[in-house]
């Protein structure tokens, strides 16, 4: 059932008005996402240092913002988070708020990977800038006061997708060694057959018209979606992938796909903890200012990483 909270503010964005975005200009859907993701995630809290960085990238540099606790002491564990936005939108700054709590209850080096969208770049570009910033940051993490050796990935929505690409090809390439992916209510599978699909994709934020906007705009070419790493769902086995935590929204379309997932990673013997928000919609970790239960996912997700890449007590 939907949250009372999360009604009114569909009643609010249904009372704007707003044309659908599919139908807007790209640079102002882009604006709007900025625009309401930094409005409603609420005033910033502090973390001990910022700095942007870049990343080398195969088709140029690929920006990164690095977050560093209040108090640091010695080297930390390194969480690197990927934003959502359908692969169209999103960047460093719509996601900095999350970032800095995650950062605050982690105690870890965050790094948020901004990387190329469609549909400039469609896939599998977001990926290859994605892989190749994670592989960077592990590379280099001793230069931001980080252990390379304790990692963690994450993301949101088409973020999560990417991560758990991440984690895919890193066990098949032999890349760096991944302790735990956060995946939160993660595009994996594009499944518009699901029973969440056809219970929530008019009228809870994220319709099933601009899930295809998105998906367009990122797959052009359908046959594109058969590579490997666009769609982790495809994966042959999930085998070998690290402990997991899946965090999903209950009034979402992405809902059935997320419990899908997590049913396939245990089925193959990855330890999986699935975190259900009842009466959430889709983006409610993002909007942590408007939701409590965003600000409370952000946070336990925040502590369960910083708790996964805690040194082992000998």
């Amino acid at each position: 059932m939907l949250n009372q909270q999360a009604r009114a503010f569909l009643d609010q964005v249904a009372a704007l008005k707003r044309p659908p975005i599919e139908t807007m200009p790209l640079a102002d859907v882009r604006t709007l996402f900025e625009d309401s993701f930094s409005r409603l995630a609420g005033p910033p809290v502090d973390v001990g240092h910022v700095q942007d960085v870049l990343a080398p990238g195969p088709r140029g540099p690929i920006p990164v913002r690095i977050y560093t606790p209040a108090g640091a002491n010695g080297v930390l564990p390194l969480f690197v988070f990927f934003h959502g936005g359908g692969y169209v939108c999103g960047s460093r700054d719509s996601y900095d708020a999350v970032c800095r709590l995650l950062t605050q209850e982690s105690g870890c080096v965050v790094a948020s990977v901004e990387y190329r969208l469609a549909p400039e770049f469609p896939a599998p570009a977001p990926f290859e800038d994605a892989y190749n910033a994670f592989v960077w940051l592990a590379e280099h993490a001793p230069e931001f006061g980080a252990d390379g050796t304790r990692i963690a990935i994450g993301g949101d929505s088409a973020g999560g997708g990417l991560a758990a690409n991440i984690a895919l090809k890193a066990r098949d390439a032999n890349g760096p060694a991944i302790a735990h992916q956060l995946l939160v209510y993660p595009a994996v599978a594009n499944d518009i057959e699901s029973e969440s699909f056809k219970a929530y994709s008019e009228g809870h934020f994220l319709t099933g018209e601009r899930m295809a906007f998105y998906w367009n705009a990122y797959v052009p070419q359908p046959e594109t979606a058969e590579q490997p790493y666009v769609l982790a769902a495809k994966a042959t086995t999930l085998r070998g992938l690290p402990p997991t935590t899946i965090v999903l929204a209950e009034c979402d379309p992405l809902y059935s796909e997320g419990v899908a997932y997590a049913e396939r990673l245990r089925a193959h013997g990855v330890p999986v903890e699935l975190r259900v928000y009842d009466g959430m919609i889709h983006a409610f970790f993002s909007f942590i200012g408007l939701f409590p239960q965003g600000r409370e996912a952000v946070i336990a997700a925040g502590r369960t990483v910083g708790e996964a890449l805690a040194p082992v007590s000998r």
